[in-house]
């Protein structure tokens, strides 16, 4: 698997069943993946800017991230999940 979250939703798509893949079409795991980081960030009361402050990360890409626009490198997203107090997992449902 690639560093790239795209990477991963590629391989996770080639490995779906015909209804997991109708399933992903309800819901894009890009957003999915910006939203998560959204509530966390709200959740702990914090701007965007101030995540970029404690994350190193660039506050228009965390923007494009939670719009579930970026393309975040594994490191990115390591790192906003370390400066939300959280883990980073990939989990199948």
């Amino acid at each position: 698997m690639g560093t790239q979250f795209n990477d991963y939703l590629r391989e996770s798509r080639e490995a779906d069943s015909p209804d997991e893949a109708s399933l992903r079409k309800v819901f894009r795991e890009d957003i999915a993946l910006g939203l998560q980081f959204q509530r966390a960030r709200i959740t702990r009361g914090l701007t965007q800017r101030q995540l970029a402050q404690m994350s190193g990360v660039p506050q228009p890409e965390i923007s494009r991230i939670e719009q579930g626009a970026g393309n975040p490198t594994e490191n990115t997203l390591k790192r906003l999940a370390s400066a939300l107090d959280s883990k980073l997992a990939l989990v199948k449902a």
